[in-house]
């Protein structure tokens, strides 16, 4: 076998804390979860702030 003068690639994976998906991008991976569950979790938090009684809400 000859030996080539290319060095081998090294890229950090790690798996999204939401899905456990492999995330490769950059962003992805210093985020910690992917694009499509990064909107899901937005959505999930906005829904979920809509739902919070406010001190106005509660009736006297």
């Amino acid at each position: 076998m000859a030996e080539s003068d290319e060095q081998p690639t090294v890229r950090l994976v790690v798996h999204c804390r939401r899905c456990g998906g492999w995330l490769m991008s950059p962003e992805s991976v210093a985020q910690r979860i992917g694009p499509t569950c990064a909107a899901r979790e937005r959505a999930e938090l906005r829904a979920q702030a809509a739902r919070e009684l406010t001190l106005f809400d509660i009736a006297a």
